[in-house]
């Protein structure tokens, strides 16, 4: 079997573009580059952003945690049986005091969140304008 030499395109003279195109594309090119560069670091921004919220909401949904199990001195058996104490007693409260021990607990879990996310608030900002800059970890 023989191969066929590969095919070259050369474009015609009306199929070039006009002379007067060409002066204006590095000027665009430069110009859309910067507006994707924007969007880029605004992604980045944004992703960053939701992974350092959801890490301290994560953190602050832990702390419930941890506060039981140092009550219950680091014991598996004795966190669980604090855990149903406080379950029994949360479904044989009447509906008024259920509904202000679940506020009072959004209150604290709020607040643990606020404030893990303000003291690790500095270091974010810091390691998001090395990233954005350029520079390495």
């Amino acid at each position: 079997m023989t191969t066929s030499p590969p095919l070259h395109l050369v474009a015609s003279e009306q199929d070039r573009p006009a002379q007067d195109d060409t002066r204006h594309a590095p000027a665009n090119e430069a110009a859309h580059r910067g507006w994707r560069r924007r969007a880029a670091d605004l992604c980045f921004i944004t992703l960053r952003a939701s992974t350092f919220l959801g890490s301290s909401y994560l953190m602050a949904l832990g702390v419930p945690l941890v506060f039981f199990l140092a009550i219950a001195g680091g014991d598996g058996a004795s966190l669980f049986a604090h855990l149903a104490n406080l379950a029994e007693r949360f479904r044989a409260a009447d509906y008024a005091r259920q509904v202000t021990f679940l506020g009072e607990f959004k209150l604290v879990l709020i607040g643990a969140a606020t404030l893990i996310a303000a003291v690790r608030l500095p270091r974010f900002l810091k390691d998001l304008e090395r990233d954005l800059s350029g520079g390495k970890k």
